[in-house]
């Protein structure tokens, strides 16, 4: 369990410092580079479903805030 969690984590700075690497290389030459993180691919960021009112409202409420009324 700790071996791989060392394995993933070296497998993830390495992909880091050759994103960079090929970034900071395209840049200079003006080419394209890969801008997706390895990590983002391996474990996708959570996608929020809900509407903004729904989150407005989550913000509110967990804020502990009170909506005046619009006039």
């Amino acid at each position: 369990m700790l071996e791989d969690l060392h394995a993933e984590t070296y497998r993830v700075y390495v992909s880091d410092t050759l994103r960079i690497i090929s970034e900071n290389t395209a840049r200079f030459g003006g080419g394209t580079f890969a801008k997706q993180r390895y990590y983002d691919v391996i474990n996708p960021p959570k996608v929020d479903e809900r509407s903004g009112d729904e989150i407005a409202a989550d913000i509110i409420e967990r804020a502990g805030l009170k909506v005046k009324g619009a006039t």
